[in-house]
């Protein structure tokens, strides 16, 4: 049995590369809008004024009162059949307005009144509060990643598009042009 290499003759058989390279230019151009997407946001896309400000505004979402902070607290209520903990927990954030914080002062007096007439559902209150903030967390990295996502669609889509074609055919084209067939 013997291998018989034919690249002259197969190359000759060939039209060119041309379709080979448009091919590799459609399927690079979608990459390269792909790639617009995927890369992570770089430092210069970061420290824009309008990106630090909107990621300080949804951290601080965390830790205030909010929207957020009240649809958790309806939710609970929605529940009935409070047990002490939960009932204090929500009185905890009686009162507060938009972008107040809970303080310290609060956090004491709702453990303070869980110790004098629950001692054992101290756990919980702990619990509902590491609940609530490991959510407003959640909430918040969801609402970091759509703005991420946002910013993503304000880069440059033809650059994207055109490095991406130039390279897919650029590897058509080197594709086509190496390409040998072989023969048994």
């Amino acid at each position: 049995m013997t291998i018989k290499v034919e690249a002259i003759d197969s190359n000759n058989k060939r039209q060119g590369c041309l379709v080979p390279m448009a091919k590799g230019a459609v399927i690079g151009a979608a990459g390269g809008v792909a790639l617009k997407y995927i890369q992570p946001l770089n430092s210069e896309e970061k420290n824009t004024p309008e990106y630090k400000s909107t990621i300080r505004d949804i951290n601080a979402k965390r830790t205030t009162y909010s929207a957020w902070t009240k649809s958790y607290l309806d939710k609970l209520q929605k529940r009935g059949n409070l047990s002490l903990a939960e009932d204090v927990f929500i009185k905890t954030y009686d009162g507060l307005k938009e972008g107040n914080k809970v303080g310290s002062d609060r956090l004491r007096k709702a453990f303070a009144t869980i110790k004098s007439q629950k001692p054992d559902e101290v756990g919980e209150l702990t619990r509902l509060f590491d609940t609530a903030k490991f959510e407003a967390g959640e909430i918040a990295k969801k609402y970091t990643n759509v703005y991420e996502l946002a910013t993503k669609h304000f880069r440059p889509t033809n650059f994207f598009l055109a490095a991406g074609a130039v390279v897919g055919a650029f590897i058509a084209m080197i594709h086509s042009v190496l390409r040998t067939d072989v023969k048994n």
